[in-house]
């Protein structure tokens, strides 16, 4: 496609700069380039304007320079702006300047040459559109084949509806019921995980420090699951104070601490035991759930008091 140039030249002293608008028209919002090419002096310093150039009832959407070196030492800047434009009409670039200081110490300011680009609509010019006719819908002639494949096609969604429904029973009968799991009461789940730690036998291969953490997990779950304690909550301190407010609890309620000291022990200090007493821990442990899981005696009943005699009857 060939491009349509407007261009314009201006020298000055040992110097040129020319514009250039790489279209003559385009629509509303449609980008075009305007490039600037000067011609500086060697010695000479251009003050470029950049992206921050300013162009009356244009927007700036993309600018690139370029500098090369002519072999005399003069430099040839090329700057290219790619513009937009939204009010319809002529556009015109007039007033750019770039400062230029000379070898001679001179001031100059280089006043690009003008140029303008024509903004059209890019709705079509009054007299242009020409209106068609609406066409109403087009009515077919049915057949008696048709109507056979209607049917066809709807014996066919039956057939699969009925399909699936069928399926569908099997599928539900041949499934195995899911067994419910049973819900462990707060006793029964810490000796279940009592004894699971016991066949982990983590002592054995010297994980002290996880075999703790299970077993203080499991007496805090356990307290806070059947006596209502904050104990996964609590510190060791924390927990032994609710106990003391505890009555039911005299019976265990020292076995139980020691038990979290002895892991806050392995846990905080690395101060691990023996293989036998990490073992008897557990075995404590189990003993303090059972002892907590044993009901309460009945208080035994009063002597009764025999009534009092008579008025007026005679003492034996």
């Amino acid at each position: 496609m060939l491009l349509l140039l407007i261009s314009a030249h201006l020298a000055y002293a040992a110097g040129s700069i020319e514009a250039t608008l790489d279209k003559q028209k385009v629509t509303v919002g449609e980008p075009f380039t305007y490039t600037v090419n000067m011609l500086v002096p060697k010695g000479a310093q251009p003050d470029l304007p950049g992206d921050k150039a300013k162009f009356k009832g244009l927007e700036v959407r993309n600018y690139q320079p370029q500098q090369v070196p002519q072999p005399d030492g003069s430099l040839q800047i090329v700057l290219r702006y790619t513009l937009v434009c939204f009010d319809t009409g002529l556009a015109g670039i007039k007033d750019f300047r770039v400062p230029v200081k000379m070898p001679n110490g001179d001031n100059e300011k280089w006043l690009a040459p003008p140029c303008e680009i024509t903004i059209a609509s890019v709705l079509p010019e009054k007299g242009q559109v020409e209106p068609k006719g609406f066409v109403g819908p087009i009515m077919l002639a049915s057949s008696w084949t048709q109507w056979l494949w209607a049917g066809l096609i709807a014996l066919l969604i039956a057939g699969a509806v009925v399909a699936a429904i069928i399926l569908w029973r099997r599928y539900r009968k041949a499934k195995p019921a899911v067994a419910v799991e049973r819900l462990l009461a707060p006793d029964e789940a810490a000796l279940t995980a009592l004894k699971r730690l016991r066949e982990d036998d983590l002592v054995a291969t010297g994980s002290f420090l996880a075999f703790y953490q299970r077993l203080d997990e499991i007496l805090r779950a356990w307290l806070q699951a059947r006596f209502s304690i904050p104990a996964l909550e609590r510190t060791t301190l924390g927990t032994m104070y609710f106990l003391r407010a505890r009555r039911d609890a005299d019976e265990w309620r020292t076995e139980y601490v020691e038990l979290l000291r002895a892991a806050d022990r392995v846990k905080f200090a690395n101060l691990p035991p023996t293989d036998d007493e990490a073992n008897e821990h557990v075995e404590q442990a189990a003993q303090v759930i059972s002892t907590a899981a044993r009901p309460e005696p009945e208080p035994e009943p009063e002597a009764a008091v025999p009534p009092p005699p008579h008025a007026g009857g005679t003492t034996p």
